[in-house]
């Protein structure tokens, strides 16, 4: 058969006109699909930082901080957090190599009581000293005079949990994603956290 005749073909034709309308269609979708993702997106952004860091108590009664997960492109962390930005260059990796980076603040008060006594030390110089420990403090003291030395460790561990919580519209039900929220609480009761932020880097454009 002659392949003009075969083009001419309103058989074929039609093949190629439907083919043409589903992959019109195909890239309509795909189109809207990714402008709805990254709407979804800002809009997840925005109702993060407008809600913050919350305080939450545990089931065990350790109060936590919670905040929600950032989604952020390079160029968006390096002009919405700058100094996050400069973080990952200071930690020496390229920030087109990041996938995650975490701030946080912890604020640690605790009052002691401790009881002060006489020493020695090399033997003939009178100085009063004290000293004080538990799990996450060692304290020891020392005044010579108008000189006081102290000297303090302190011990922690920050835990922190990223999840899917609470779904964005709890009306739709399974059909509503899950936020991605982050909970941090330290091992020290005597420390609250003040600020959390965990910023997910997005790669593609």
């Amino acid at each position: 058969m002659n392949p003009i005749n075969l083009i001419k073909s309103q058989g074929l034709q039609k093949i190629l006109l439907a083919g043409t309308l589903v992959l019109l269609v195909w890239m309509i979708w795909s189109n809207n699909q990714n402008l709805r993702e990254e709407n979804q997106r800002l809009e997840g952004n925005v109702r993060s930082l407008s809600i913050g860091l919350k305080q939450i108590q545990l089931e065990n009664g350790a109060i936590a901080g919670q905040s929600e997960v950032l989604t952020l492109r390079i160029q968006e962390l390096k002009t919405l957090f700058p100094l996050q930005f400069k973080a990952i260059l200071e930690a020496g990796v390229k920030p087109e190599r990041a996938q995650q980076v975490s701030t946080t603040i912890i604020e640690t008060e605790k009052k002691i009581v401790t009881t002060i006594r006489d020493s020695l030390i090399h033997d003939t110089i009178r100085v009063k000293v004290f000293s004080y420990s538990d799990p996450w403090y060692t304290i020891q003291g020392q005044a010579l005079g108008d000189t006081q030395r102290v000297q303090i460790q302190s011990r922690d561990s920050l835990i922190q949990v990223v999840f899917k919580g609470e779904r964005t519209k709890p009306w739709l039900w399974i059909f509503s994603p899950r936020r991605i929220q982050q909970r941090m609480f330290s091992s020290n009761p005597n420390s609250i956290i003040k600020y959390s932020q965990t910023i997910n880097i997005q790669k593609h454009e």
